[in-house]
Order: structure tokens, then C-alpha cells, then sequence
């Protein structure tokens, strides 16, 4: 077992971490899956592709802009998503609606439940999905990539992925950190 122990010095506010297996001996070789603290790494991580697609394109936007300055208005960028316009206000009413009850004694709610607040799981149900399905089967979640990568985490690294291309970089991202990946043998 490795334990990580951080050092203060006069001016930090970091209190020491202490475990009850303080090291023994030296951490191991400062190869590619181990850092000075000697905490292994995952072995999937050097397999990760060097650039991520969205600076790529960023990049890329901005040097065809550099040429191109009459384009900057004309050009439809296809790179992360980004709002264009402001947020509705029966969307904003309801956000401070929401925050407002928060602070209140009656209004508080700390966490929600795991499965999504009932009500708004009801409204899904019944709006988007017209009682065809019961709020209980409803789902709300903090986002797909998140739950990409918890399906994965259930299967576990022992199951290969395959994953379309093209394909939003973060499904095959985590695939590669899981282990999922295999070996590809040209034929």
C-alpha cells in the first residue's frame, strides 16, 4: 500500500496527512506508471491519443479565422457546444425560484434523491414520455458522460468497448482509461 504525505512549510495552511503505514522504503522506479509520491498510475492513461478534438478545432478555427477575418460572423462552429443566446425567462424564473427556496429553513433541501427529484421525474414521465413509462423508471442524471463511464466502471476493465467513428471523444477516452480497449491487429 502507498501513502501520500504532504509536506507544509511555514507558510502553508496544509496539515500533514499521516496514515498508519508511514513508508519504509524507497517508492517505486519513476517509470511511466508511478509518480514521485510513488503512487502506481493506471498503464491506460499512456495509451490516451496526445491531442483532445476540441482544442484541435479551436485551433483550427482560429488560424482559418486569421485568414479569413470575413468569415468570423458566417462561420458555424461544430466544436463544444456553447449557448448563443440567453436563457429563457420562464427558465431563469424557475433557477431563481429554485435557489431562492434554498434559503429558506422550509425550502432547503440539501442533496436530492439518487434517481432525480420525484417531481420533475413525474413531469418526465408525463410530458416528454405521455405516461407510457412511471416516474419510478425515470432516471435524472448529471450528464451522459458521466454515465458512460459509470455503465463501463459496472462492467468493468475486463469487458473490450467498441465505439463508433466517428464518436464523441469522451466515449472512447474512457474506454482507453478503463482498460476497455484490447490490442488492434491489422489483418
Amino acid at each position: 500500500m502507498h501513502a501520500i504525505f504532504l509536506r507544509t512549510t511555514a507558510t502553508s495552511t496544509t496539515t500533514p496527512t499521516t496514515t498508519t503505514t508511514p513508508p519504509t522504503s524507497k517508492p517505486p522506479p519513476n517509470n511511466n506508471e508511478s509518480h514521485k509520491t510513488g503512487v502506481t498510475r493506471n498503464p491506460n492513461f499512456r495509451k490516451l491519443s496526445s491531442g483532445y478534438l476540441f482544442p484541435e478545432i479551436a485551433r483550427l478555427k482560429t488560424a482559418y479565422l486569421a485568414k479569413n477575418p470575413q468569415m468570423t460572423n458566417r462561420l458555424i462552429s461544430l466544436g463544444i457546444g456553447d449557448t448563443t443566446l440567453p436563457i429563457p425567462p420562464h427558465i431563469l424564473s424557475g433557477l431563481v425560484d429554485g435557489a431562492t427556496k434554498l434559503g429558506t429553513a422550509d425550502g432547503y433541501s440539501g442533496y436530492g434523491a439518487g434517481p432525480g427529484q420525484m417531481p420533475l421525474r413525474e413531469k418526465i414521465a408525463s410530458v416528454i414520455y405521455n405516461d407510457l413509462v412511471e416516474p419510478s423508471e425515470v432516471f435524472v442524471s448529471d450528464g451522459a458522460k458521466c454515465d458512460i463511464m459509470r455503465i463501463q466502471l459496472l462492467f468493468g476493465s475486463t469487458v473490450i468497448s467498441a465505439v463508433q467513428d466517428p464518436s464523441y471523444p469522451v466515449y472512447v477516452d474512457t474506454s482507453v482509461m478503463m482498460g476497455q480497449t484490447g490490442e488492434l491487429h491489422p489483418t
